[in-house]
Formats: structure tokens, C-alpha cells, sequence
């Protein structure tokens, strides 16, 4: 990616420009020396100007913020209310300016000048800082709620954090955290050699980027630890700005300007002959970009994007042109768009082009003819593909359509809000969506999609940590759907979403710092610090048998990878890993197992049987005992099981195959998998009381072997029996209360039948 810098009308300003702010899609406002507002307006991606309003003489502007939209269905009378201007001027005041230019109100607000004045995300309240060590919090009417820094040195930048709870701020070299909710003290640590000149909190993941006065900027996460640190320039970083998506971040200095990915690494970088970039402002589509440079204002488009899928590689070349290019057979093909391309996927042989106002469905057979609808909501933040449909992810609401450009539903859920949703913490399959809780990041939603039916919250997962990225699988029916999990401690669990077990939700590894699953096959990847490792046969119900499940891992363990990696696809046996210098590094080292799982599923138990016989590889037969047992292919399962040397595992199948009844079979098929509810289940509806109670006090589940034999009044007394011997065997006394309930009236019951002695 890069940018596309656009020529700047020579019309404009006369002095230095020291802010610039977006106020719509093709609408620029600029301030600077010259004591002018001037409106920009584009056009074809150039810029012609108008001059809003002058100034007053000694109005010397040093930042401006237009008042946040947060809620993008807002109507048309409440948006007129929000068209209101933050300017901070040298002469320590903040001004309420209107969109004609009018000063609505002047507030000083400190001692030398106001460097930095921004709103809050939702616009209620605002900060500004200054040369007087001061940063102090006001209301939207400009009314003072609280002086919240109190320091002896400038404050030369500040920032909100994402839910507006802290405050970033620096001095010198130093970066200060200070919340809001309590007098705790700030936490600081030491950011750059020289002063800090600038920072940016983005609100979508909360990484913060900082350009000081060493020349480098740096990448730090919500925390302060720091992830990437740049090299060093020729001169210093005067402006930084994060994109509304969080997906990149614009870097300025003396004739220079970088764009750059959200883990640090650089896209590109242009010279502009344009003076020092003293403010960056993104549009709120993420796709254009606004600098105040010398005495002009220049405009860019990030062009260049690149997205693969199978054999095909698509590209924007122009605001409005992608490229297809088939790699093998040397086909291109050139695609013009009506209006310029806000966002791109492309995956499950369809390729998604949004623009501000359509959404745009080619398929990889037919690049002619897209299918074409009007968007209910212009702010697309995130597409999420599946193998039959996508979701288009719109500030606070998901809405799901078909590839042929059918709306299917609006998902909805429990106590859905208005706060913005998270696009990493929602997953898509072809039968099951899951949603993170806007507000309570514990909290997950899984909701059933079906083409007859409406979608419906089928239930919630209550983790015991925060949620920082999850991702469910494309492959097998949906009692066979994993979600895997990453949370805030960095552990990865696996959960069982609609089916039950012993291991519903199972901790699989620690240190994960990115998860997914491959789109052909049952195969997660995941990295692990710097090593990658794949799970061939991820299902938690196994994890009641950790010693076959641990064999289907593989591990690779390299310098390969570097610091910060990204999992960016995982199909036909290869991983792709984007390294933290912005490196693509493919790995490819399970195809025989991408085999065995096609061959599964399609039910040629035969076919994969001989590859296993072929390849004589632990793993591969690990694979095959485990696929087996959940297919109830008992001769399969028995040799699987004797390659391994579970011979264990081989006496309990020979036992289940000599059983006379299929019931039985099919029970004792399921606790063998390790599902102890399904193997209950599946007695019970055949009316075998007595198995079922025996079953459970076989895998010592004493408490609800007593609760059938009293709802069934059957084989209470051998439960009985069978509890005292095992409570005799390992020298203990009953302390179970339903147990100790249970004897009492069972004494009480033989004291009653007792003949009385006359």
C-alpha cells in the first residue's frame, strides 16, 4: 500500500498551516497563521478551496478537532448540533467555532499557549493541555469539570484512551498514563531520547503511537510496553495520526510522509517538497488522508492494496480501478468502479468492494457482472467472509448477505447497544455467528443462522477473562463447531459451541498472540510467542484423553518469524505469517493431513486408511483414531488405535464391538470420545435406566448416578453400595450431603417398617 498524493490548488493559504481537520468524506477544513479558515472540497480527489471566515489578528490556531459522530445513524436534526469546531489558539484560550466560521464562545484556558485541545469519543466532554504543565477536562458548553495534571514542565500533546477513562499526555521525553476515576498517580515510563512531539491512542485496538524529537517514532500497546520502535530519520517525527480502522497510521516529518501497519513496519513512504507535516487527519472511511504542510494542504488516497485467495491476487492501482491478475495462467483483468474503493476482501472465490455508498459481489467465475446493492449505513468498518455468505460489520450493527447480494438478516442479540462493535472479536461460519458483548468483553453471543429460519441467539459463553480475539471453524457440521478464544492473559481456550462434554471449554496453550483456523480443513494455527504451532485434530471433547490429543500438535520453532507475528491465512497445508518487518514467510508442513481430512469427510474411510498405512506417521494415525471414534467406525478406530500403541484404547473398542445392542454401542462410542452427557443421553432416550446409572458410577459421577436412581427408584441400594466401597477403598469419610440425605432416609424408611413388639 501507499499513498497517492494528489496536486494542491495554489489558491489556499499565504502562511503557515498548522491544523487541518475532516468535516465529511470530500470536506477539508484548514487553519494556520494566516488567521484563515479555509474549506477544502474535493473533487476527482483535487482540492479547491474557499475561504470560510478570518480571524482576528492575534488568533494563531495550534490545534482543531471537529466534534466526534460516534453513532452514524444519527438524524439529520441532532447532526446539525454536532457541527461544531475545537480550535486551541497560542494565547492559552480553546474556541466553540460553528461551521460558518462564527466563534461561538472563547474560554481561557491557560498560562502561555494551549498546544492540543480533542473532544472525547462521544463528544461530552473535552481536554486541553498547555505550557503551564496543565491539562484540564471541560464540558461541552465549555463549563471546567476537573484540573487533572498538575505538572511543572509543557505539555506538549495529549490524548484520550478508547473508553475515555485515562489520559495520555507527555513531558520531555516521557509518556504519562493518568486516569480519571480515582487521584491514583500517573504511570510513566521513558519514551524517546529527545521530546516527545507527538502522540495518537487509537480507539479500535489501543495501540498508541508516539514521534518525537529523536527522529523515530514507536508503537506501544494500552499498556505502555513498547512493540515496535523505528529507525532513525533525519528529522524529527512532527505528526501522527492512527486511521479510524486501526489498521495503519500516517507518520510526518520534514518533507516526508510514511504509512505505516498498525504493528510498526512501513508501507511506504513519500517525498512530498512540502515543508514539515505539523498535523495529520484521516477521513472517516480510512481511505484519505488531510496534511497541513508549510502553507498549503495536501491530500492523499491509499491505494495499492493487495489481497490474495487460491490462485487470484487483486489490487487497487487508482481510487477507482482493482486488477486481477489468475497467478499461473497470466490473465488480468481490470475492473472500474463507479466510485473510489473504501474497503476490500476477498476470499471463498468472491471478491467484496465497498464504496461510500454500495457494496460491490464479484465471483472468481464471472468478473463482468457483480451482483450490486445500495449500503443501509455508509460506515463499513469490517467484512467478515464465510463459505456461503458475509457480514458487513457497520459501527454497532452486523448485517449478513448472501454472495449474490440477498440480504439475509440483521443479527441481533441480548442487550445489544449502541457502543461500537469489535471486529476481531466476531467470527463467522456458513451455520454459526459469534459476537463479543459490546460491554461486557467477558461475555460471548452465539447465534444460529439458517436460510429458513430468522437468526436467533442460540446462548452465551461467560469467560473468565476478556476476549481479545476468537475465530470458529469453516469445516464439519454444526455439533462439530470449535470456537477457539485468545484473552487478556493471553491463554488460548478451545469451546465446544454446540455440543457438550467433558471439556466444553479447554485451555489449549499460553503466550497466543494470534489464532485461525484453516478454510479446507479442522486445523487450527496459532502463534505462540515466536513459535507456530497446529492443531490437526482440534476438538476440546478430546481433551478428556490429553495424551492423544497432545500428539496431534506440531510445533515450529524459528528465527523465522521475528517479533510480532500475524497469521494471515491458513489453506491448502500452508500457513502464511506476516513478520513484524512487514515480511510474508510461508510455511508448509502438514499437506498429508489436509488429505486424510478430505478423504474423512467425504467418507472414504478406505482411501485414508491406505495413506496411514503409507506414511506410518504417529500424528497421521493420531488423526485417524480420533476422526474415527467420532464417526463411530469401530475396525478403523481398533487400528488407529494399535498404530499408536493405545492398547487400552484397542481392548475398550473390542469390548464396545461385542456389546448386542447398537444402543449400548453408540453410548459407549460417545464416552469413549469422552462426551459423558451425550453417551447418557443417548440410554436414557432408549429408556435404559439402568445402564445409564451404572455408566455414571463407572466414571465415579456419583452425584448423578443417586439423582436418576431416586427419580427412577432404581438400583438405589447398589449405588449405595458401590459409594461406600469406593469411599472405603480410598480412606475417606462421607461428606457428600445428598449422599448423607440419601442414608438418613433410608434409615428412617427401615425404622418405619420395623413390626412393633407388643
Amino acid at each position: 500500500m501507499r499513498f497517492k498524493i494528489s496536486p494542491q490548488s495554489s489558491s489556499g493559504h499565504k502562511s503557515l498551516v498548522t491544523c487541518v481537520a475532516w468535516s465529511s468524506a470530500e470536506e477539508i477544513f484548514s487553519c494556520g497563521e494566516d488567521h484563515l479558515l479555509i474549506c477544502w472540497y474535493l473533487e476527482s480527489g483535487k482540492a479547491h478551496s474557499s475561504v470560510i471566515t478570518e480571524f482576528p489578528s492575534n488568533f494563531y490556531p495550534t490545534y482543531m478537532q471537529w466534534h466526534p459522530r460516534p453513532n452514524h445513524l444519527t438524524a439529520v436534526s441532532k447532526k446539525q448540533s454536532l457541527d461544531i469546531l475545537l480550535i486551541t489558539t497560542a494565547d492559552g484560550k480553546f474556541h466553540i467555532v460553528s461551521k460558518n466560521g462564527r466563534i461561538e464562545k472563547s474560554i481561557e484556558a491557560h498560562k502561555g499557549a494551549a498546544t492540543i485541545g480533542k473532544w472525547s469519543t462521544d463528544g461530552s466532554v473535552l481536554l486541553t493541555a498547555g505550557e503551564d504543565g496543565l491539562i484540564k477536562v471541560w464540558s461541552r458548553s465549555g463549563m471546567l469539570r476537573s484540573v487533572v495534571v498538575r505538572g511543572s514542565t509543557p505539555i506538549l500533546t495529549s490524548d484520550w484512551s478508547p473508553d475515555c477513562s485515562k489520559i495520555l499526555y507527555s513531558q520531555g521525553g516521557f509518556l504519562f498514563f493518568q486516569s480519571l476515576n480515582s487521584n491514583s498517580k500517573p504511570y510513566k515510563w521513558h519514551a524517546h531520547e529527545g521530546l516527545v512531539l507527538t502522540v495518537c491512542w487509537n480507539h479500535s485496538h489501543g495501540f498508541i503511537v508516539s514521534g518525537g524529537e529523536d527522529c523515530r517514532y514507536k508503537v506501544w500497546d494500552s499498556s505502555g510496553n513498547q512493540i515496535y520502535n523505528s529507525s532513525s530519520g533525519d528529522h524529527p517525527i512532527t505528526a501522527v495520526s492512527w486511521c479510524n480502522s486501526g489498521d495503519y497510521f500516517a507518520a510526518g516529518s520534514f518533507n516526508m510522509i510514511k504509512l505505516c501497519d498498525k504493528t510498526g513496519w512501513s508501507h511506504s513512504l513519500e517525498k512530498i517538497n512540502a515543508g514539515s507535516v505539523y498535523s495529520i487527519a484521516w477521513s472517516s472511511d480510512s481511505t484519505q488522508v488531510a496534511m497541513a504542510c508549510g502553507n498549503t494542504v495536501l491530500t492523499g488516497h491509499v491505494i495499492g492494496k493487495r489481497l490474495e485467495w487460491n490462485n487470484y491476487e487483486a489490487t487497487l492501482i487508482k481510487r477507482k480501478v482493482l486488477e486481477i491478475r489468475e497467478v499461473g495462467n497470466e490473465i488480468h483483468e481490470t475492473i472500474e468502479i463507479s466510485d473510489r474503493v473504501v474497503q476490500l476482501a476477498f476470499g471463498f472465490d468472491h471478491l467484496i468492494v465497498i464504496t461510500p455508498a454500495q457494496c460491490h459481489v464479484y465471483s472468481v467465475t464471472n468478473w463482468n457482472t457483480p451482483a450490486i446493492f445500495d449500503l443501509k449505513n455508509s460506515a463499513v468498518s469490517a467484512i467478515v467472509l464465510a463459505h456461503k455468505h458475509f457480514l458487513l460489520v457497520e459501527w454497532n450493527t452486523v448485517t449478513l448477505y448472501s454472495y449474490q447480494g440477498r440480504l439475509l438478516g440483521i443479527p441481533k442479540w441480548k442487550n445489544m447497544t449502541q457502543e461500537p462493535l469489535y471486529p476481531p472479536c466476531i467470527s463467522l461460519c456458513f451455520d454459526t455467528l459469534v459476537v463479543r458483548d459490546q460491554k461486557n468483553e467477558k461475555l460471548l453471543h452465539v447465534l444460529e443462522i439458517s436460510y429458513n429460519k430468522p437468526i436467533v441467539e442460540a446462548q452465551s459463553h461467560a469467560h473468565p477473562q476478556n476476549v481479545t480475539q476468537l475465530a470458529l471453524n469453516h469445516i464439519g457440521s454444526p455439533s462439530d463447531r470449535q470456537l477457539a478464544i485468545i484473552d487478556i492473559t493471553k491463554d488460548l481456550y478451545l469451546i465446544s459451541v454446540r455440543a457438550t462434554g467433558y471439556g466444553r471449554a479447554c485451555k489449549i496453550a499460553a503466550m497466543a498472540q494470534n489464532i485461525a483456523w484453516a478454510v479446507d480443513a479442522n486445523v487450527l494455527a496459532a502463534m505462540l510467542d515466536a513459535t507456530l504451532s497446529v492443531w490437526l485434530c482440534p476438538n476440546c471433547v478430546h481433551y478428556s484423553d490429553r495424551k492423544i490429543i497432545r500428539r496431534t500438535r506440531i510445533d515450529k520453532e524459528s528465527s523465522e518469524f521475528g517479533k510480532q507475528p500475524t497469521i494471515i491465512s491458513v489453506y491448502n497445508g500452508m500457513v502464511n505469517v506476516r513478520r513484524g518487518d512487514g515480511a510474508l514467510v510461508s510455511s508448509q508442513f502438514y499437506t498429508f493431513f489436509t488429505s486424510l481430512h478430505k478423504l474423512i469427510l467425504n467418507k472414504k474411510w478406505k482411501e485414508a486408511l491406505s495413506i496411514c498405512r503409507i506414511a506410518q506417521n504417529e500424528i497421521l494415525w493420531t488423526c485417524m483414531a480420533i476422526m474415527a471414534t467420532d464417526n463411530k467406525e469401530l475396525n478403523v478406530a481398533e487400528e488407529a488405535y494399535a498404530a499408536i500403541k493405545r492398547y487400552d484404547k484397542v481392548d475398550y473398542v473390542r469390548y464396545i464391538k461385542s456389546l448386542p445392542k447398537m444402543t449400548e454401542r453408540y453410548a459407549e462410542m460417545a464416552l469413549l470420545a469422552g462426551d459423558l452427557l451425550a453417551a447418557e443421553g443417548i440410554l436414557l432416550q432408549n429408556g435404559l435406566i439402568e445402564e445409564a446409572i451404572t455408566l455414571n458410577m463407572k466414571v465415579y459421577n456419583w452425584n448423578r448416578a443417586l439423582e436418576l436412581a431416586l427419580r427412577h427408584k432404581k438400583q438405589i441400594e447398589e449405588v449405595m453400595n458401590a459409594r461406600t466401597k469406593y469411599l472405603k477403598t480410598i480412606r475417606k469419610e462421607e461428606t457428600n450431603s445428598s449422599y448423607l440425605a440419601a442414608i438418613n432416609n433410608i434409615s428412617t424408611s427401615l425404622v418405619h417398617q420395623e413390626p412393633s413388639i407388643e
